[in-house]
């Protein structure tokens, strides 16, 4: 059923008509918005950018995916993967090539132990500010290094910061990939405090929803405490509502997956 306008085609064409310094304050207008405050335009607009992305499922089962960007990470992943056992749930990882490299036994970890691994690029740039030959590049090569730690490729790619034009996209599906965002993001990373991650997580969910959390991070010190501590009290108090912890493959097989259609 046709419900939403897609930001596609002659669309996004015209975008393209803007001139550099206004794209990139559009750019960084985006980033802020959407990383740095909680204005929920993420949750609330983002499927409107295209009907090539999933951002949740659609379905009437209390079955959520939750994700972690930015490993795998030496000190929190570990800790994430331990309350994942304690509470027998699946999680999906979207992890940077480079950390790959660096940390191939906590990759196969996550693996062997039942969860999903997604590709979030090599090396986390700003896609639409590199060429098209590095977005190849990134994407690729990340698809190889993993296939080499756990023996298959990932089918899920998340853009980071969640940015992507149509022709990212087009080399994205070209490396065999589906990409996901997510709509419900707590901003984990900006530490808001561990009782608001744990709010902002638990009013916006609901049936197919895409948890978007970080295990990681890009920058030379990052501080993931307060996701490790939010997420065994998320687990409960949803587990307790009757809802499951799925992989995206589980989330999304057989049911139709909410984009701008």
């Amino acid at each position: 059923m046709n419900r939403l306008i897609p930001l596609d085609g002659n669309n996004w064409k015209k975008l393209n008509r803007l001139t550099v310094p206004s794209l990139l304050i559009l750019i960084i207008a985006l980033f802020v918005g959407i990383y740095y405050t909680d204005l929920i335009l993420l949750e609330k607009y983002g499927h409107l950018l295209s009907n090539r992305v999933i951002w949740a499922s659609d379905t009437s089962l209390k079955r959520i995916a939750i994700t972690f960007d930015d490993g795998p990470n030496e000190e929190y992943t570990p800790k994430l993967l331990d309350i994942l056992s304690n509470y027998d749930a699946k999680a999906t990882f979207f992890l940077i090539g480079k950390n790959v490299s660096e940390e191939p036994d906590i990759t196969r970890r996550i693996h062997a132990e039942g969860h999903e691994i997604g590709n979030h690029t090599y090396s986390h740039p700003v896609l639409p500010l590199v060429s098209r030959k590095e977005v190849h590049k990134q994407v690729e090569s990340t698809n190889s290094i993993i296939k080499d730690a756990v023996g298959t490729k990932p089918v899920y790619f998340r853009p980071p910061m969640g940015l992507f034009t149509p022709a990212i996209l087009d080399i994205i599906e070209s490396n065999g990939l589906q990409t996901v965002i997510g709509e419900v993001y707590p901003r984990d990373p900006n530490r808001p405090g561990k009782d608001k991650i744990i709010k902002r997580v638990l009013t916006r969910v609901k049936p197919g929803s895409i948890i978007i959390m970080h295990d990681g991070g890009t920058s030379g010190h990052f501080d993931r405490n307060q996701t490790i501590e939010a997420f065994p009290i998320i687990i409960e108090k949803l587990q307790a509502k009757g809802y499951q912890f799925v992989t995206l493959s589980e989330l999304i097989s057989g049911d139709e997956k909410i984009a701008a259609n």
